[in-house]
């Protein structure tokens, strides 16, 4: 399967390895691939703590166990940049209506 094709996916076959294997952890987190910089991303975590990634191909080095981050609750701005709590992002993506309002143009 093609990078291309896995594009998306990861939440979505991430799940489904979950299913088929009930011994793996969902996780979502980033995962920094040099090319790209840091992308949110979802893959499955092993009882000894090995990562088990069924995307990883989507990016061009993938599968560095060292660039996986888990999601600790913290949201980056899209805007600023500031760390804050997803449940206060402003439509998801900003720590306030201010960035928000700088993002879209206004």
């Amino acid at each position: 399967m093609s990078g291309v094709t896995l594009r998306g996916k990861c939440r979505e076959y991430a799940e489904d390895a979950v299913r088929v294997d009930p011994t793996l952890s969902l996780v979502r987190g980033w995962y920094y691939e040099p090319t790209w910089g840091k992308e949110e991303h979802w893959w499955c975590e092993r009882p000894d703590g090995t990562i088990f990634d069924p995307t990883a191909q989507q990016f061009p080095m993938g599968g560095v166990f060292e660039w996986y981050e888990k999601f600790d609750g913290l949201y980056p701005c899209q805007q600023c940049g500031a760390e804050t709590p997803e449940s206060e992002l402003v439509e998801g993506r900003c720590c306030s209506d201010r960035c928000f309002m700088r993002m879209v143009g206004l």
